[in-house]
């Protein structure tokens, strides 16, 4: 008998180990067993339970609702802002509507001076057409009144010559034995030698002022300017020493 129980002994911890081993080689989920915090109160089915807050599970439901909505926003405000720099980017090459846009033609007398505004407009970039023409400008020409003969005459321009006054006689036409001083085509210029030579020889000097018809140069920018832009352009110009006419003309 003692060998019987021994043996069933045996075979009972034998089945206990074998499905043991069994268990641990298959994988079964389990559902989680519920348990209280250990910090919650226990209540009994005879007490009345308290109604709690819904803060927390109201504060997390909104968090995740208001996530979407920020990342909206944050979209919409950087497209606007995209919006906005192509905008900018766009209109900085463009002239602002409220500047008023010139198509301004420069006119000139002497071929230097054309070509000194020429290269002026090059190196501003500024594209420009040139028209040759011809018109009537206003002269200034100095001169002392015609002695009573060539001889006289001759001796005036020797005297002027000593004090280094440049001077010739007239030869012909109504104008003859009168010393030629210079042709100005400012009148502010003309007065201003007039002075001076008159005090250097002691002679008195006349103007006389008249028309002449001379060969033009006209240079017309191809593209409208800013009032502002042709204000900064002519200020690289020494308008005092050109012969030149500025029509600003309005686009």
């Amino acid at each position: 008998m003692k060998w019987v129980f021994l043996l069933l002994v045996l075979a009972n911890a034998g089945v206990v180990a074998w499905h043991g081993f069994a268990a641990a080689d298959v994988r079964t989920e389990q559902a989680p067993i519920y348990a209280p915090p250990v910090s919650e109160r226990i209540y009994l089915i005879s007490e009345a339970r308290p109604e709690e807050p819904e803060q927390e599970v109201s504060l997390t439901e909104s968090t995740l609702a208001s996530e979407p909505e920020q990342a909206s926003a944050e979209a919409i405000l950087t497209q606007l802002d995209q919006a906005v720099a192509a905008a900018v980017e766009r209109n900085e090459g463009e002239p602002r509507q409220e500047e008023n846009l010139l198509c301004p033609m420069l006119v000139l007398e002497r071929d230097a001076d054309r070509r000194l505004v020429s290269e002026t407009l090059r190196r501003n970039n500024l594209a420009f057409t040139q028209n040759e023409t011809s018109g009537k400008r206003d002269k200034y020409w100095l001169y002392i009144a015609a002695p009573e003969s060539t001889s006289k005459a001759q001796d005036v321009v020797a005297e002027l010559k000593l004090k280094r006054i440049d001077s010739y006689v007239i030869s012909r036409g109504d104008m003859k034995n009168r010393i030629s001083l210079g042709l100005f085509s400012s009148k502010e210029r003309a007065q201003q030698a007039q002075a001076t030579i008159a005090q250097r020889s002691g002679m008195r000097v006349n103007i006389y002022e008249h028309q002449r018809t001379v060969a033009l140069y006209e240079l017309l920018l191809d593209q409208p300017i800013t009032e502002n832009n042709w204000q900064q352009f002519m200020q690289q110009l020494d308008l005092s020493k050109l012969l030149i006419k500025i029509e600003k003309n309005p686009c």
